[in-house]
């Protein structure tokens, strides 16, 4: 029995090394959190699969996130760290109707977890030589206490930039927007609609350092980043509203931009921890259906 014991701790031991020494090596600058907007997020998804579906009805109300990634100025990268790391749905069973809210699979053809262990393995690995990040329960809660915080919907509220499909932005608007607000400078991405012709936001990025501190996004690098503040053109950037996906439409009316504001706004008074902020939304956003 007290061999078995002293086995199972040398493994355990060995193990943690063995993660521990794949860190020598990796460097990177900051973190990119990255938030996507789920109905632009369908509407790319299904021009490229006409005969898919998306998994935003009726469950994702705000921005939702797409990943905290490790990343060298000037450069993309590093990922994969520890091919050996392997994701395990278990370790983050405690948190994961909230991963489903906020950072969820929009892909309904996909599995739910398909996201989640793409992320871990890709970029959570490489993450976690940091011990604020060094297991899937606290990178994917890091994300979960980021999505709560830095919640756009609410913070473009502020700004008066609604979800709208006609009714355009200024790349300048929404960057100032963000910039205002938590006052470093973010990037702003847009994904062009072959088929009605115009740029839709789609993604919003702010940095962190290793001190988890937020800090410029200058200096990151994108394969579609065209100008230093992001992808999206100076002007005409729709924020869409609606999608139809499988005959049914979802659409996010303005209601529920003014309720993100009053909840977000509350929470920023009274809140320190994500859950805090989750549970002051989760059970009053409800969707309404237009």
């Amino acid at each position: 029995m007290k061999l078995l014991f002293l086995a199972i701790v040398l493994l355990q031991a060995l193990l943690v090394h063995g993660r521990s020494s794949w860190y020598k090596n990796v460097e990177w600058d900051v973190l990119i959190f990255t938030q996507q907007w789920p109905i632009t997020s369908c509407i790319s998804h299904l021009s490229h699969n006409p005969h898919s579906s998306c998994n935003i009805f009726p469950n994702m109300t705000s921005w939702t996130v797409h990943g905290i990634w490790p990343t060298k100025l000037g450069t993309i990268g590093p990922n994969y760290c520890n091919k050996t790391w392997h994701f395990h749905e278990a370790e983050i069973m405690p948190i994961e109707k909230y991963l489903i809210k906020y950072w969820g699979n929009i892909f309904a053809e996909d599995p739910m977890t398909s996201l989640w262990q793409h992320e871990w393995v890709k970029h959570g690995t490489c993450a976690a030589q940091l011990p604020s990040l060094n297991s899937e329960e606290k990178y994917f809660g890091k994300g979960l206490d980021w999505v709560t915080h830095y919640d756009y919907v609410a913070v473009l509220g502020h700004a008066n930039i609604y979800p709208d499909d006609v009714n355009a932005y200024t790349r300048e608007q929404i960057f100032t927007a963000i910039k205002d607000m938590f006052g470093v400078n973010p990037h702003v991405d847009c994904i062009y609609n072959k088929k009605t012709k115009v740029h839709e936001l789609y993604q919003i990025k702010i940095c962190f350092d290793h001190s988890l501190h937020v800090v410029d996004c200058d200096g990151i690098k994108d394969k579609e980043l065209a100008e230093n503040q992001g992808s999206c053109p100076k002007d005409g950037i729709i924020y869409p509203a609606s999608v139809k996906a499988a005959g049914k439409e979802y659409s996010y009316p303005r209601a529920l931009v003014d309720l993100h504001k009053k909840y977000w706004d509350e929470s920023q008074a009274t809140c320190v921890t994500w859950m805090c902020h989750a549970l002051m939304t989760i059970f009053s956003l409800i969707w309404i259906t237009l």
